[in-house]
């Protein structure tokens, strides 16, 4: 785990903390429920983005990866020398259609 994923970890359990004296004990100072209603979603709502755009690098890194691989290899993934066919495994290509009557 890295130094900020365990940042976000410990501000997301001060986020759930900080909710207590409201939830429990019923506190209600002006200052603290500025606090936990405008300050606390603000937070979490920044470390959610931040998330989203790590997991979507972690995505395109992958898919260069397994792009690189195929494209190294310079044989049809699947092994199939007729018509096209998807450059990752377990996802099909869509059947081609000579004519519309095949729908129907």
């Amino acid at each position: 785990m890295e130094r900020n994923e365990l940042l976000e970890w410990i501000v997301m359990i001060l986020a759930i903390v900080a909710w207590w004296p409201k939830i429990f004990f019923g506190f209600d100072a002006a200052w603290y429920m500025a606090l936990i209603y405008g300050v606390t979603p603000l937070v979490l709502v920044a470390i959610l983005i931040v998330r989203h755009r790590r997991m979507q690098e972690g995505f395109a890194y992958s898919k260069e990866v397994i792009d690189a691989q195929h494209n190294a290899s310079g044989k049809n993934v699947l092994g199939k020398s007729d018509g096209p066919v998807s450059p990752y495994p377990g996802v099909p290509m869509p059947p081609d259609t000579k004519s519309g009557d095949e729908d129907k």
